[in-house]
């Protein structure tokens, strides 16, 4: 790739970005502040950021087959009104361990939802990742530590998922058709290098990209695990990546300010950078068969430029 030109996209002075999502409907990205508990829409072309308070800290959102956001809170799918801020829970995750928050989420190509939980302690195979079909969530892996992902390469049948605690990436066989998960080997080991694998995708090429925190930088592999290329940022601790723009060539990276050791030293930190590659990658699909009828809340107003 050479050398790759990184510029700020956003600054708002967010304190933990995550799960950065583009739409290619609304040209918008679409991301979240976990320590900040919002949920943020940023339009690229006029730099305007919008964001709603969220129930507890969001692990990330989508967005429905209407553009409605949903919103991975603690207790689970839940969906946010855009105009009173209010949310309705519709598909809950892990009830039975109110200890754990969901962590990431993502959707497939069949318009399937897959949610990532970790606890609040980060207590060691407390967590999990759920495919949601519907209003249905079921465990497909279970005694993870921090999940982050998944990403999907669905034409080599592959899902990626990361245990960020562990510092591994594993691949798994996915059938594309039923979301069914089989053949779970290990991707990636950072053991030796103790950085944090975190937000993951994969581009057109079908190459893997991971953001590393502590490492500053966010890397993409080819399918074998081998390193094809490195892109730096300005500061120490990225969280997630999403390829968008109006050919899917802008590469957006989300930071945490949250994680800096020296947050003094880094004044860029909890900002969304932008880069052109010289790849291409593709908007989110938009998750299928999930309705909810959402109260209004005058408390809940959406508010422009958030702040640390």
């Amino acid at each position: 790739m050479g050398d790759v030109e990184v510029e700020v996209a956003l600054h708002v002075g967010a304190q933990h970005p995550e799960g950065p999502l583009w739409d290619g409907d609304s040209r918008r990205l679409w991301w979240v502040d976990i320590a900040g508990e919002r949920a943020h829409s940023f339009d690229p072309l006029t730099g305007s950021d919008t964001s709603w308070p969220t129930s507890g800290q969001p692990g990330g959102l989508v967005l429905t087959a209407d553009g409605e956001p949903v919103v991975a809170t603690p207790e689970g799918l839940a969906v946010l009104d855009v105009d009173s801020g209010a949310t309705e829970l519709s598909v809950p995750i892990e009830p039975d361990r109110p200890e754990n928050r969901a962590n990431d989420v993502k959707v497939d190509s069949r318009g399937r939802a897959w949610v990532g939980t970790m606890a609040y302690d980060k207590r060691p195979r407390n967590a999990a990742l759920y495919r949601v079909d519907g209003d249905r969530a079921t465990c497909v892996v279970d005694g993870l530590t921090i999940s982050n992902g998944p990403a999907f390469d669905e034409p080599r049948g592959r899902l990626y998922l990361a245990d960020t605690a562990l510092f591994v990436v594993d691949v798994l066989d996915l059938d594309p058709e039923t979301g069914n998960l089989s053949g779970r080997r290990r991707f990636l080991d950072f053991t030796e290098q103790q950085v944090w694998p975190d937000g993951m995708t994969v581009d057109d090429d079908g190459m893997f990209w991971v953001a590393l925190g502590k490492a500053g930088a966010v890397r993409r592999y080819r399918p074998d695990g081998t390193l094809d290329g490195v892109v730096g940022v300005p500061t120490s601790n990225p969280t997630s990546l999403a390829f968008g723009g109006a050919d899917g060539g802008d590469l957006y990276v989300t930071t945490s300010w949250t994680d800096c050791e020296d947050k003094a030293g880094e004044p860029l930190a909890g900002a969304i950078f932008r880069c052109r590659p010289g790849v291409t990658g593709r908007p989110s699909p938009r998750l299928a068969g999930l309705r909810a009828a959402v109260g209004h809340d005058p408390a809940g107003r959406a508010e422009e430029e958030g702040s640390r």
